[in-house]
């Protein structure tokens, strides 16, 4: 194919940006069923969001999530605005909290871990800052690819996560894998072409593309589409082994 009509292809899809995104949000919260069903079981009182944003949007009108107030941590000004009277920002680091001891009900963190480079540190805090009996609710990525650079930094594992919350006298209360082998190529497939607009989010400046690329990518779409419905059928006998998450439920004694 002629390298002016490979440069129209990508000039097409990037002008799909909002589409394409806004159909991974839909994926991405079709997937965290299991997470607000975690939520309305295990989340109340005084509620810590670490790095959560505009989390809160998704969980406020929610009936089943019980809350009395709602702190996002976040490590940059946060320019959501709820205009809710139980959400407030705050600004701060996860690795070092200045809460007192026990000052929340439930702690959140959701895919965050792989975004703080002294992951074990943040855990030790999320337990100091949980009052005892209180439950800390997290969505930890096995097999994330690149993205939010450049402060991805871990992807991780059940037996990771075991270590940390023993270290940390979290007990774990539920320990679900979301997703598989399957699901977790499905998700990949559908992030390629994030992947080949060079999306902000998943990718850098410095992640050149090879004309090779280019002379491949009619050929890379095609399979991408065709393959993403095969795997979401294989999905449905997944092999939870490698997970796209681990939804991670413990609670401090």
């Amino acid at each position: 194919m002629h390298l002016n009509r490979l440069i129209t292809i990508l000039m097409n899809m990037n002008n799909q940006r909002p589409l394409l995104l806004k159909f991974n949000n839909f994926l991405r919260l079709l997937r965290l069923r299991a997470l607000f069903k975690a939520c309305a079981r295990y989340c109340d009182g005084r509620v810590l969001d670490i790095g959560g944003f505009d989390f809160f949007k998704t969980i406020k009108d929610r009936p089943e999530i019980a809350f009395t107030n709602w702190t996002s941590l976040e490590l940059e000004k946060n320019l959501f605005k709820s205009g809710d009277s139980r959400y407030k920002a705050v600004f701060g680091n996860g690795e070092n909290m200045e809460f007192p001891d026990g000052s929340f009900d439930t702690v959140l963190n959701i895919q965050v871990l792989e975004h703080t480079f002294n992951p074990q540190k943040m855990v030790f805090e999320m337990a100091r800052v949980l009052r005892s009996g209180g439950h800390g609710i997290l969505l930890i990525p096995q097999s994330s690819l690149l993205h939010d650079p450049p402060t991805h930094y871990y992807n991780f594992t059940k037996f990771w996560i075991t270590k940390a919350m023993e270290a940390a006298n979290l007990e774990i209360v539920e320990l679900k894998p979301l997703g598989g082998f399957w699901t977790t190529e499905a998700s990949h497939l559908v992030l390629f072409f994030f992947k080949a607009l060079k999306l902000p989010y998943y990718s850098t400046k410095e992640d050149k593309r090879s004309f090779i690329f280019y002379l491949l990518l009619p050929f890379m779409i095609f399979y991408a589409i065709v393959s993403v419905p095969f795997c979401m059928l294989f999905s449905l006998g997944d092999l939870i082994e490698d997970p796209n998450n681990w939804l991670v439920v413990v609670r401090k004694s």
